[in-house]
């Protein structure tokens, strides 16, 4: 009977492996660019993530690949944030191998004036949260200033994001990718912008056994709730030391909120991965060419994890190597899904971006411990 059994486990086995196999081969033959959008529901709604699959995945021989995904910013999209934001990070998956998915937050359009404004934007769970008793407001709003997602049935005074299980959407990605693709799973790493930023912070907080290491990019994390992860995660925040959107030094904002300091959440997530306390420079070496300021505290309960703080100097609200306000656009592989927003420009980086490498020289030294 155990012999009949281990034959039929065996024979399932293989049959799962060549339907994988037959359904990678489809989607390459279906898109001859690598680049495809796909949709799954999620809390009753249809919800878009791109998928772009290095050439080298045709070569059936390799076993599995590494996994980027990629969140964009408040009224960003997930091909905006591909082309624009991080200046081709498609053409950084080709050069490194890796298999790069873009989520696209929830959206809508706010009509003023008969002109459609295109609002975007992840609910990362406490930048719609009240202010806790003791604490200070997240803003100095007066009215509520921000457009309101027709999902959220309650919006305080400093809300400005969408109010879907958004935590609960990306990990359904995380999980279907890595079902339906070569992935390595000891290898899957968590980049965001800004309000992706914030969400790749909370993520990495609530689901830390999905990934390898995040970083968070001039991140939108709300005044005295950033979070620490209930395992050991290595992590990095990349900010402008002039960035008047999230300021680096506790200020208000432009747009009269209030984020946390970034080394408040460096130390707090160092603590809690029982790091050294002692800081110092980081040996990120393009971050050195590029005059950036990094400093990290290792030595942590794990022996190889870290927490990385990189400082642009003079830098704004923009991903490293790239100009404020890119981004906000969408390319024509959401021509159909995102209406009524501009064009991204058409000439597409033909040189893969420092920054990209940057954050690729911190993701690409780690690897998940114990799988």
């Amino acid at each position: 009977m155990r012999s009949l059994l281990g034959t039929m486990n065996q024979f399932l086995i293989i049959i799962k492996i060549l339907l994988l196999g037959i359904l990678s081969l489809n989607i390459l033959s279906n898109d001859k660019t690598n680049f495809s959008s796909h949709k799954i529901v999620w809390q009753g709604i249809e919800r878009e993530y791109l998928i772009y699959l290095p050439e080298e995945y045709k070569d059936l021989k390799i076993e599995s690949f590494p996994l980027v995904i990629g969140l964009h910013g408040y009224v960003g999209t997930s091909s905006g944030f591909e082309r624009e934001t991080s200046k081709g990070l498609n053409l950084h998956a080709e050069k490194e191998n890796y298999i790069a998915v873009y989520p696209q937050g929830s959206h809508f359009n706010v009509i003023d004036n008969d002109k459609a404004t295109f609002v975007s934007s992840w609910n990362d769970i406490v930048s719609n949260a009240e202010p806790t008793p003791g604490h200070p407001p997240s803003c100095s709003h007066e009215t509520n200033p921000a457009p309101r997602p027709k999902e959220c049935l309650k919006f305080g005074l400093c809300a400005w994001t969408s109010c879907y299980d958004d935590l609960g959407f990306i990990k359904q990605v995380i999980e279907l990718v890595s079902q339906s693709y070569r992935v390595n799973k000891n290898r899957r790493y968590m980049v965001g912008l800004s309000n992706g930023g914030a969400m790749t912070h909370r993520f990495a907080c609530t689901y830390p056994e999905l990934l390898t290491a995040a970083v968070a990019v001039v991140p939108s994390i709300t005044r005295g709730r950033s979070c620490v992860p209930k395992l050991s995660l290595p992590y990095m925040q990349i900010f402008g030391e002039n960035d008047k959107t999230t300021p680096s030094d506790s200020s208000q904002s432009s747009g009269g909120y209030f984020y946390e300091n970034p080394f408040t959440s460096f130390n707090s997530w160092s603590d809690a991965m029982k790091c050294n306390s002692v800081i110092k420079k980081t040996d990120l070496l393009i971050a050195k060419k590029e005059g950036l300021i990094c400093y990290s505290r290792k030595q942590c309960d794990i022996s190889t994890h870290e927490v990385v703080n990189c400082m642009i100097p003079e830098g704004g609200h923009h991903w490293p190597g790239q100009t404020p306000d890119a981004g906000y656009c969408r390319n024509n592989i959401q021509a159909n899904t995102v209406s009524n927003y501009y064009s991204c420009k058409k000439d597409y980086p033909s040189k893969v971006n420092w920054g990209n490498d940057m954050i690729w020289e911190f993701l690409n030294k780690h690897r998940k411990v114990n799988g």
